[in-house]
């Protein structure tokens, strides 16, 4: 394999898709990480039939089961000896507050813990590339999260945003604690915000939550403007970001975090809370 590769979760619609399509026409083959087979072989479908040269593998994972993210990490190993590029871009918005069965907020598992357990597993074949990225997709929703709230089991007093908001200031947090650990190696990571895209984000949302996100629909941006910054962080070269390592992307541009939370030791606590609780 010649062509660099990149791993994308939540690539079968939306802005992860325009991210597919995007590296495909950059040149990257393709590791797509999805929940449902048939989906995947229909973003392969569409891929290839604009993009035919182009290599695409896939795993059927949820993120929300880490047990799951670890046999598609086994997987991927067994296949490949060097990735070039790690997108996590799925992203869960939750209408209803739900947990495990272990007492653990489901969308913050998937948002965060779920990419967390594959990031970190495939950290070697990253540094394989001679020139690895990580690109966490975050939100300017981080601003609502709240470190306290982080694994708090069976919070009943989470709100759907409030939730979301956790997920996307935890990928923040990651996306800091990576560049720390992974300093002086040849992997840069990155978080950004993709703009408020006009997919099917809160097309699960009821009640007020619904009403927001209808409301907000006519100033959306389509999902090609809303993989911009992926696209950007994925493919400039190197001299262009290199000083950039952990921080913050908006439109293509290094932008200031909006919540106090943002810190190196909370960046730390994540770091080794999330693995005790995956047990790594």
């Amino acid at each position: 394999m010649n062509n660099k590769i990149a791993l994308i979760t939540g690539a079968n619609s939306g802005v992860g898709l325009a991210t597919a399509k995007g590296l495909a026409a950059a040149g990257f083959d393709l590791i797509l990480l999805v929940r449902n087979k048939t989906k995947a072989y229909d973003t392969q479908e569409v891929i290839l039939q604009r993009f035919p040269n182009t290599k695409i593998d896939y795993e059927i994972v949820d993120l929300e089961d880490i047990d799951a993210v670890k046999t598609a990490v086994l997987q991927i190993r067994k296949r490949y000896n060097k990735i070039d590029r790690i997108i996590n871009n799925a992203g869960y918005s939750p209408d209803m507050i739900s947990f495990t069965k272990d007492g653990y907020e489901k969308s913050f598992i998937a948002n965060h813990l779920g990419h967390f357990a594959l990031t970190i597993n495939l950290l070697d074949l990253l540094e394989a590339s001679g020139e690895g990225r990580i690109i966490n997709v975050s939100s300017a929703i981080h601003s609502l999260g709240k470190v306290n709230r982080f694994f708090i089991k069976n919070n009943k007093s989470l709100t759907a945003f409030k939730a979301y908001g956790d997920g996307k200031l935890a990928n923040i947090l990651f996306t800091k604690g990576l560049a720390k650990r992974l300093a002086g190696k040849p992997v840069l990571s990155f978080s950004l915000h993709p703009g408020v895209v006009g997919t099917n984000f809160g097309g699960n949302f009821t009640g007020f939550s619904s009403l927001l996100v209808k409301l907000a629909k006519p100033f959306m941006i389509s999902s090609e403007e809303g993989a911009a910054t992926s696209l950007f962080l994925a493919t400039t070269p190197l001299e262009n970001i290199n000083r950039n390592n952990g921080k913050y992307f908006d439109k293509c541009k290094v932008k200031a975090t909006n919540n106090n939370d943002i810190t190196i030791q909370n960046a730390d606590w994540l770091w080794e809370k999330s693995l005790e609780i995956i047990n790594l």
